[in-house]
């Protein structure tokens, strides 16, 4: 997250959007330290994965003008990121090394994409684990109302250059998004988990015009 005072802007770390080169660009202009999750305090009250809506809370706390501030999210097409999610749930989570090892295996993509939810719990994982929870909600989870500008991780490098001259920062070229995995979808979903992220991320899809041939599965 960059909360940047002197031109009034935020940034918010949408997990699982490839938010981390466009943080590491605008570094200069963070004008609030960040803390830990677990380490929160009324003095230190910002810390990376803060949602919108907590944000807007602590600022109405401290009387800060929260309207007054360009706030900023980094988007991805669902399909991209909830595949994304799982493979990092499965490099991180010990009770799935811990299968693995006893050769017993993983939960399945499908079984665990319908264990997830697109808000509240999201896909689970302990407190301080916030990449994990919020990395399954929807936009209007995530954003609760907060964000002024909604940006396409695919299509941040043309986007975001015309937002940083209009906040009156010129940090350099955005670096390019991962590239999109394209037919590789194939390989993990199927028509009962494409259903799935339509029918949950039916908004996100409608909003931000994300299409891709895994929904001609499901037509």
């Amino acid at each position: 997250m960059i909360l940047c005072h002197s031109h009034r802007f935020i940034v918010f770390c949408n997990p699982g959007t490839g938010t981390g080169p466009v943080l590491r660009l605008l570094a200069p202009w963070a004008d609030e330290p960040l803390t830990e999750y677990r380490d929160l305090s009324p003095e230190r009250p910002f810390h990376h994965l803060m949602t919108p809506a907590q944000m807007a809370a602590v600022f109405a706390a401290r009387g800060w003008p929260f309207d007054d501030y360009c706030r900023i999210t980094l988007v991805m097409n669902p399909f991209t990121r909830l595949q994304g999610l799982y493979r990092r749930v499965a490099d991180t989570d010990p009770l799935w090394r811990q299968m693995r090892a006893a050769g017993l295996g993983q939960p399945a993509f499908g079984p665990w994409l319908r264990s997830t939810r697109p808000d509240g719990p999201g896909a689970g994982g302990r407190p301080w684990e916030l990449w994990r929870r919020f990395g399954s909600w929807t936009a209007a989870a995530w954003g609760d109302g907060h964000v002024t500008d909604w940006i396409r991780a695919e299509t941040m490098a043309q986007d975001l250059p015309p937002l940083f001259s209009a906040l009156g920062i010129d940090p350099g070229p955005v670096p390019p998004p991962v590239p999109d995995p394209g037919q590789a979808w194939a390989t993990i979903y199927d028509g009962p988990t494409a259903q799935l992220v339509v029918r949950r991320y039916a908004g996100d899809l409608a909003r931000f015009s994300y299409h891709h041939p895994v929904l001609d599965w499901v037509a």
